[in-house]
Protein backbone atom coordinates (compact mmCIF):
# COMPACT_ATOMS: atom_id res chain seq x y z
CA UNK A 1 0.00 0.00 0.00
CA UNK A 2 2.74 1.83 0.40
CA UNK A 3 4.24 1.69 -2.39
CA UNK A 4 0.98 2.61 -4.63
CA UNK A 5 0.91 6.35 -2.40
CA UNK A 6 4.43 6.81 -3.67
CA UNK A 7 2.98 5.85 -7.21
CA UNK A 8 0.38 8.67 -6.68
CA UNK A 9 2.96 10.94 -5.07
CA UNK A 10 5.47 10.53 -8.22
CA UNK A 11 2.82 10.70 -10.86
CA UNK A 12 1.72 14.31 -10.87
CA UNK A 13 5.49 15.13 -12.15
CA UNK A 14 4.94 13.21 -15.02
CA UNK A 15 3.40 16.76 -16.29
CA UNK A 16 5.91 18.87 -15.13
CA UNK A 17 7.69 21.53 -17.64
CA UNK A 18 10.26 24.64 -17.58
CA UNK A 19 8.69 27.72 -19.16
CA UNK A 20 11.06 29.14 -21.58
CA UNK A 21 11.54 32.71 -23.33
CA UNK A 22 9.48 33.26 -25.91
CA UNK A 23 8.27 36.51 -27.90
CA UNK A 24 4.03 35.73 -27.47
CA UNK A 25 3.59 38.59 -25.22
CA UNK A 26 5.03 40.81 -28.01
CA UNK A 27 3.03 39.65 -30.90
CA UNK A 28 0.31 40.12 -28.49
CA UNK A 29 0.50 43.57 -28.25
CA UNK A 30 1.80 44.48 -31.41
CA UNK A 31 -1.20 43.35 -33.48
CA UNK A 32 -3.34 45.42 -30.70
CA UNK A 33 -1.85 48.52 -31.55
CA UNK A 34 0.51 49.22 -28.87
CA UNK A 35 4.29 49.06 -30.47
CA UNK A 36 5.50 50.98 -27.61
CA UNK A 37 4.37 47.96 -25.20
CA UNK A 38 5.92 45.53 -27.53
CA UNK A 39 9.18 47.32 -27.52
CA UNK A 40 9.23 47.02 -23.72
CA UNK A 41 9.20 43.37 -23.81
CA UNK A 42 11.90 43.20 -26.57
CA UNK A 43 13.72 45.37 -24.34
CA UNK A 44 13.67 42.82 -21.19
CA UNK A 45 13.75 39.89 -23.52
CA UNK A 46 17.19 41.08 -24.64
CA UNK A 47 18.84 41.42 -20.99
CA UNK A 48 17.32 38.39 -19.60
CA UNK A 49 18.02 35.97 -22.76
CA UNK A 50 20.84 35.58 -25.04
CA UNK A 51 20.01 32.59 -26.76
CA UNK A 52 16.65 33.88 -28.28
CA UNK A 53 19.06 37.13 -28.80
CA UNK A 54 18.68 36.64 -33.11
CA UNK A 55 14.62 36.56 -32.51
CA UNK A 56 14.58 39.79 -30.18
CA UNK A 57 15.97 41.71 -32.95
CA UNK A 58 13.62 40.52 -36.16
CA UNK A 59 10.83 41.29 -33.78
CA UNK A 60 12.52 45.04 -32.82
CA UNK A 61 13.76 45.75 -36.60
CA UNK A 62 9.68 45.67 -37.63
CA UNK A 63 9.31 47.73 -34.96
CA UNK A 64 11.41 50.37 -36.32
CA UNK A 65 10.88 49.48 -39.85
CA UNK A 66 7.25 51.08 -38.93
CA UNK A 67 8.61 53.85 -36.84
CA UNK A 68 10.71 55.13 -39.94
CA UNK A 69 13.95 53.89 -38.01
CA UNK A 70 16.05 52.61 -41.03
CA UNK A 71 19.07 52.68 -39.67
CA UNK A 72 18.24 50.99 -36.59
CA UNK A 73 15.83 48.22 -38.40
CA UNK A 74 19.08 47.97 -39.88
CA UNK A 75 21.12 47.45 -37.39
CA UNK A 76 19.08 44.81 -35.60
CA UNK A 77 18.62 42.62 -39.00
CA UNK A 78 21.70 42.59 -39.49
CA UNK A 79 23.18 41.10 -36.50
CA UNK A 80 20.12 38.89 -36.17
CA UNK A 81 21.02 37.87 -39.35
CA UNK A 82 24.84 36.53 -38.59
CA UNK A 83 23.56 34.71 -36.19
CA UNK A 84 20.67 32.50 -37.95
CA UNK A 85 23.24 31.85 -40.52
CA UNK A 86 26.08 31.00 -38.37
CA UNK A 87 26.76 27.15 -38.73
CA UNK A 88 26.16 26.04 -35.13
CA UNK A 89 26.92 27.08 -31.83
CA UNK A 90 28.73 25.60 -28.97
CA UNK A 91 28.29 21.79 -28.68
CA UNK A 92 27.15 22.42 -25.10
CA UNK A 93 24.21 24.12 -27.09
CA UNK A 94 23.79 21.42 -29.35
CA UNK A 95 24.12 18.81 -26.54
CA UNK A 96 21.21 20.97 -24.26
CA UNK A 97 18.84 20.77 -27.33
CA UNK A 98 18.65 17.22 -27.20
CA UNK A 99 18.99 15.92 -23.43
CA UNK A 100 16.81 18.66 -22.88
CA UNK A 101 14.17 21.07 -24.04
CA UNK A 102 14.86 21.53 -28.13
CA UNK A 103 14.42 25.81 -26.99
CA UNK A 104 17.35 25.37 -24.71
CA UNK A 105 19.63 26.05 -27.99
CA UNK A 106 20.36 29.48 -30.08
CA UNK A 107 17.38 30.50 -31.81
CA UNK A 108 18.65 30.65 -35.63
CA UNK A 109 14.91 30.29 -37.42
CA UNK A 110 12.68 28.07 -39.38
CA UNK A 111 13.84 28.48 -43.18
CA UNK A 112 10.95 30.76 -43.99
CA UNK A 113 12.10 32.71 -40.78
CA UNK A 114 15.37 33.15 -42.22
CA UNK A 115 14.29 34.06 -46.21
CA UNK A 116 11.76 36.64 -44.06
CA UNK A 117 14.98 37.99 -42.68
CA UNK A 118 16.23 38.57 -46.02
CA UNK A 119 13.49 39.94 -47.55
CA UNK A 120 13.23 42.74 -44.78
CA UNK A 121 16.57 43.69 -45.11
CA UNK A 122 15.80 44.47 -48.56
CA UNK A 123 12.93 46.33 -47.96
CA UNK A 124 14.97 48.28 -44.96
CA UNK A 125 17.90 48.93 -48.10
CA UNK A 126 15.46 50.15 -50.49
CA UNK A 127 14.09 52.44 -48.14
CA UNK A 128 17.76 54.06 -47.35
CA UNK A 129 18.42 54.10 -51.23
CA UNK A 130 21.18 51.10 -50.83
CA UNK A 131 20.31 49.81 -54.20
CA UNK A 132 23.01 46.72 -53.93
CA UNK A 133 22.38 45.68 -50.16
CA UNK A 134 18.74 45.49 -51.10
CA UNK A 135 19.19 43.07 -53.82
CA UNK A 136 21.59 41.30 -51.56
CA UNK A 137 18.65 40.82 -48.85
CA UNK A 138 16.64 39.82 -51.52
CA UNK A 139 19.35 37.40 -53.10
CA UNK A 140 19.42 35.73 -49.61
CA UNK A 141 15.53 35.64 -49.69
CA UNK A 142 15.23 33.76 -52.67
CA UNK A 143 17.83 31.61 -51.28
CA UNK A 144 16.34 30.62 -47.94
CA UNK A 145 13.36 29.83 -49.76
CA UNK A 146 15.25 27.49 -52.20
CA UNK A 147 17.27 25.49 -49.79
CA UNK A 148 16.33 23.34 -46.22
CA UNK A 149 18.89 20.62 -44.85
CA UNK A 150 20.52 19.86 -47.95
CA UNK A 151 17.61 19.22 -50.33
CA UNK A 152 17.26 21.84 -52.70
CA UNK A 153 13.89 23.28 -53.59
CA UNK A 154 12.51 26.20 -56.43
CA UNK A 155 11.88 29.16 -54.41
CA UNK A 156 8.13 30.22 -55.06
CA UNK A 157 8.46 33.60 -52.71
CA UNK A 158 7.22 35.53 -56.20
CA UNK A 159 8.21 39.13 -54.52
CA UNK A 160 11.89 38.05 -53.34
CA UNK A 161 12.26 37.69 -57.22
CA UNK A 162 10.27 40.97 -58.45
CA UNK A 163 12.28 43.22 -55.65
CA UNK A 164 15.69 41.60 -56.56
CA UNK A 165 14.47 42.21 -59.89
CA UNK A 166 13.66 45.73 -59.09
CA UNK A 167 16.88 46.63 -56.92
CA UNK A 168 18.84 44.87 -59.86
CA UNK A 169 17.40 47.37 -62.80
CA UNK A 170 18.15 50.57 -60.22
CA UNK A 171 21.65 49.03 -60.40
CA UNK A 172 21.82 49.15 -64.37
CA UNK A 173 21.15 45.09 -64.38
CA UNK A 174 18.94 44.75 -66.76
CA UNK A 175 19.46 41.33 -67.50
CA UNK A 176 18.61 39.73 -64.01
CA UNK A 177 15.78 42.26 -64.27
CA UNK A 178 14.41 40.50 -66.78
CA UNK A 179 15.19 36.80 -65.65
CA UNK A 180 13.61 37.65 -62.15
CA UNK A 181 10.32 38.95 -63.53
CA UNK A 182 9.52 36.51 -65.77
CA UNK A 183 10.53 34.03 -62.76
CA UNK A 184 7.61 35.87 -60.76
CA UNK A 185 5.17 36.56 -64.12
CA UNK A 186 5.80 32.00 -63.81
CA UNK A 187 4.76 31.70 -60.29
CA UNK A 188 2.01 34.40 -60.40
CA UNK A 189 1.17 34.86 -64.04
CA UNK A 190 -2.74 36.25 -63.23
CA UNK A 191 -0.56 39.37 -61.43
CA UNK A 192 -0.38 42.32 -63.29
CA UNK A 193 2.71 43.89 -61.69
CA UNK A 194 4.77 41.08 -62.80
CA UNK A 195 3.50 41.08 -66.81
CA UNK A 196 6.62 42.64 -68.76
CA UNK A 197 3.85 45.77 -70.10
CA UNK A 198 3.74 46.75 -66.07
CA UNK A 199 5.93 50.13 -65.67
CA UNK A 200 5.85 53.00 -63.31
CA UNK A 201 8.48 54.90 -60.94
CA UNK A 202 6.43 54.47 -58.14
CA UNK A 203 6.59 50.94 -56.49
CA UNK A 204 4.22 49.72 -53.01
CA UNK A 205 5.11 47.24 -50.72
CA UNK A 206 2.46 46.60 -48.30
CA UNK A 207 2.44 43.75 -45.54
CA UNK A 208 -0.73 42.64 -44.77
CA UNK A 209 -2.12 40.94 -41.47
CA UNK A 210 -0.69 38.55 -39.27
CA UNK A 211 1.67 35.57 -39.72
CA UNK A 212 1.22 32.14 -38.74
CA UNK A 213 1.36 31.00 -34.99
CA UNK A 214 3.79 27.84 -34.24
CA UNK A 215 2.62 25.70 -31.96
CA UNK A 216 3.35 22.13 -30.36
CA UNK A 217 1.33 18.94 -30.98
CA UNK A 218 1.54 15.42 -29.79
CA UNK A 219 1.34 13.71 -26.97
CA UNK A 220 4.81 15.54 -25.42
CA UNK A 221 4.67 18.26 -27.31
CA UNK A 222 6.87 16.89 -29.93
CA UNK A 223 5.50 17.81 -33.06
CA UNK A 224 5.45 21.50 -35.20
CA UNK A 225 2.19 22.76 -35.83
CA UNK A 226 1.54 26.15 -37.74
CA UNK A 227 -1.86 28.37 -37.37
CA UNK A 228 -3.24 30.37 -40.18
CA UNK A 229 -4.50 33.92 -39.32
CA UNK A 230 -6.21 34.32 -43.10
CA UNK A 231 -7.84 37.79 -41.93
CA UNK A 232 -6.92 40.60 -44.15
CA UNK A 233 -8.96 43.48 -45.69
CA UNK A 234 -10.53 42.31 -48.87
CA UNK A 235 -8.96 45.29 -51.19
CA UNK A 236 -6.06 48.02 -50.46
CA UNK A 237 -6.46 50.62 -52.23
CA UNK A 238 -3.66 53.62 -53.09
CA UNK A 239 -4.12 57.10 -53.06
CA UNK A 240 -2.36 59.63 -54.65
CA UNK A 241 -3.53 63.51 -54.20
CA UNK A 242 -6.91 62.54 -53.29
CA UNK A 243 -7.06 60.28 -56.35
CA UNK A 244 -7.09 56.58 -56.40
CA UNK A 245 -3.71 54.80 -58.52
CA UNK A 246 -5.37 51.64 -57.81
CA UNK A 247 -5.48 48.58 -55.59
CA UNK A 248 -2.19 46.46 -54.25
CA UNK A 249 -2.05 43.40 -56.15
CA UNK A 250 -2.04 39.64 -54.43
CA UNK A 251 1.56 38.98 -55.41
CA UNK A 252 2.48 35.02 -54.43
CA UNK A 253 3.38 36.51 -51.02
CA UNK A 254 1.78 34.20 -48.79
CA UNK A 255 3.92 33.73 -45.46
CA UNK A 256 1.86 30.94 -43.83
CA UNK A 257 2.52 28.78 -47.12
CA UNK A 258 6.36 29.69 -46.78
CA UNK A 259 6.17 27.83 -43.23
CA UNK A 260 4.40 24.88 -44.15
CA UNK A 261 6.04 23.89 -47.15
CA UNK A 262 9.77 23.49 -46.02
CA UNK A 263 10.07 19.94 -44.23
CA UNK A 264 12.90 18.14 -43.37
CA UNK A 265 13.75 19.44 -39.59
CA UNK A 266 16.12 17.44 -38.30
CA UNK A 267 14.83 18.49 -34.89
CA UNK A 268 12.20 16.86 -35.54
CA UNK A 269 13.25 13.02 -35.80
CA UNK A 270 15.26 13.57 -32.73
CA UNK A 271 11.97 14.66 -31.02
CA UNK A 272 9.92 12.06 -31.95
CA UNK A 273 12.44 9.39 -30.70
CA UNK A 274 12.36 11.25 -27.72
CA UNK A 275 8.54 11.48 -27.47
CA UNK A 276 8.47 7.35 -28.05
CA UNK A 277 11.45 6.99 -24.75
CA UNK A 278 9.35 9.30 -23.18
CA UNK A 279 6.03 7.41 -23.33
CA UNK A 280 7.26 3.99 -22.85
CA UNK A 281 9.41 5.07 -19.94
CA UNK A 282 6.47 6.47 -18.12
CA UNK A 283 4.48 3.60 -18.39
CA UNK A 284 6.69 1.35 -17.67
CA UNK A 285 7.92 3.12 -13.94
CA UNK A 286 3.91 3.22 -12.84
CA UNK A 287 3.47 -0.05 -13.51
CA UNK A 288 6.76 -1.00 -11.84
CA UNK A 289 5.78 0.86 -8.54
CA UNK A 290 2.16 0.22 -8.95
CA UNK A 291 2.87 -3.93 -8.36
CA UNK A 292 6.26 -3.65 -6.42
CA UNK A 293 3.90 -4.25 -3.41
CA UNK A 294 3.74 -7.87 -4.86
CA UNK A 295 7.48 -8.53 -4.59
CA UNK A 296 9.38 -9.33 -0.92
CA UNK A 297 11.90 -7.85 1.28
CA UNK A 298 15.05 -6.52 -1.88
CA UNK A 299 12.69 -7.20 -4.68
CA UNK A 300 10.14 -4.52 -3.20
CA UNK A 301 12.74 -2.09 -2.75
CA UNK A 302 14.49 -2.61 -6.44
CA UNK A 303 10.64 -2.43 -7.96
CA UNK A 304 10.43 0.99 -5.76
CA UNK A 305 13.90 1.86 -7.04
CA UNK A 306 13.70 1.32 -10.97
CA UNK A 307 9.91 2.79 -11.20
CA UNK A 308 10.99 5.79 -9.54
CA UNK A 309 14.23 5.85 -11.66
CA UNK A 310 12.10 5.06 -15.14
CA UNK A 311 9.65 7.76 -13.70
CA UNK A 312 12.36 10.29 -13.55
CA UNK A 313 14.08 9.91 -16.76
CA UNK A 314 10.46 10.34 -18.54
CA UNK A 315 10.56 14.01 -16.74
CA UNK A 316 13.70 14.98 -17.59
CA UNK A 317 14.34 14.06 -20.93
CA UNK A 318 12.27 16.53 -22.66
CA UNK A 319 10.79 16.03 -25.93
CA UNK A 320 9.24 19.32 -26.51
CA UNK A 321 9.60 21.13 -29.73
CA UNK A 322 10.20 24.66 -29.87
CA UNK A 323 7.78 26.77 -30.44
CA UNK A 324 9.79 30.27 -30.64
CA UNK A 325 8.62 32.48 -33.96
CA UNK A 326 9.12 35.51 -35.14
CA UNK A 327 5.38 36.98 -34.01
CA UNK A 328 5.18 40.25 -35.98
CA UNK A 329 5.73 39.16 -39.47
CA UNK A 330 2.59 39.21 -41.91
CA UNK A 331 0.28 37.01 -43.71
CA UNK A 332 0.81 37.88 -46.86
CA UNK A 333 3.30 40.38 -49.00
CA UNK A 334 1.34 42.69 -51.86
CA UNK A 335 2.76 44.81 -54.05
CA UNK A 336 1.64 47.81 -56.55
CA UNK A 337 3.53 49.87 -59.35
CA UNK A 338 1.99 52.93 -60.98
CA UNK A 339 3.11 56.13 -62.06
CA UNK A 340 3.00 59.43 -61.03
CA UNK A 341 4.42 62.99 -61.99
CA UNK A 342 7.48 64.27 -61.01
CA UNK A 343 7.50 66.44 -58.02
CA UNK A 344 5.48 66.16 -54.65
CA UNK A 345 2.48 64.11 -53.92
CA UNK A 346 0.40 63.08 -50.82
CA UNK A 347 -0.04 59.26 -50.60
CA UNK A 348 -2.55 57.02 -49.43
CA UNK A 349 -2.65 53.48 -48.37
CA UNK A 350 -6.86 52.81 -48.04
CA UNK A 351 -7.59 49.35 -47.01
CA UNK A 352 -11.17 48.07 -46.99
CA UNK A 353 -11.00 47.02 -43.51
CA UNK A 354 -8.61 47.20 -40.76
CA UNK A 355 -5.96 49.99 -39.84
CA UNK A 356 -2.52 51.06 -41.17
CA UNK A 357 0.16 50.45 -39.04
CA UNK A 358 2.34 53.59 -40.03
CA UNK A 359 0.92 56.53 -41.33
CA UNK A 360 -1.48 56.29 -43.79
CA UNK A 361 -0.79 59.74 -45.69
CA UNK A 362 2.57 60.80 -46.44
CA UNK A 363 4.54 63.40 -48.79
CA UNK A 364 6.52 61.84 -51.12
CA UNK A 365 8.96 63.67 -53.68
CA UNK A 366 9.09 62.00 -57.27
CA UNK A 367 12.54 62.42 -59.03
CA UNK A 368 12.73 63.00 -62.77
CA UNK A 369 14.37 60.26 -63.40
CA UNK A 370 14.58 57.19 -60.78
CA UNK A 371 11.99 55.32 -58.57
CA UNK A 372 10.12 55.75 -55.24
CA UNK A 373 9.63 52.88 -53.27
CA UNK A 374 6.68 53.17 -50.42
CA UNK A 375 6.69 50.56 -47.66
CA UNK A 376 3.29 49.80 -45.35
CA UNK A 377 2.06 47.35 -43.06
CA UNK A 378 -1.59 46.58 -42.68
CA UNK A 379 -3.17 45.03 -39.90
CA UNK A 380 -7.12 43.71 -39.35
Amino acid sequence: MACRKLALAVLPLVGFACSGYDTHAVGEAYFRGRPEEASRHLAELLEADTEGRALYLNERGILELEAGNYDGAYRDLVEANQIMEALGGSTSDEVGAIVGQEASKIWRGEPYEKSMNGYYLGVVELLRGVDDNARAGFKNAIFFDSSNQGEQYQCDFAPAYFLEGFASGSLGDATTFEADLQRAHELVPDAPIFKPETKGNLVVIVDVGRGPTKIATGAHGEEIRFVEHPERPARIDVVADGTKLGEVEHAGGDVYYQATTRGGRVFDRILKGKAIYKSAAQAAGITTLVMADEFKGRGETAAIITGIALILTSIFVRAEADTRHWTTLPCEVQLFRGTLSPGAHEIQIVPSTGRVAIQSARTIEVPAHGDVVIYARVLN
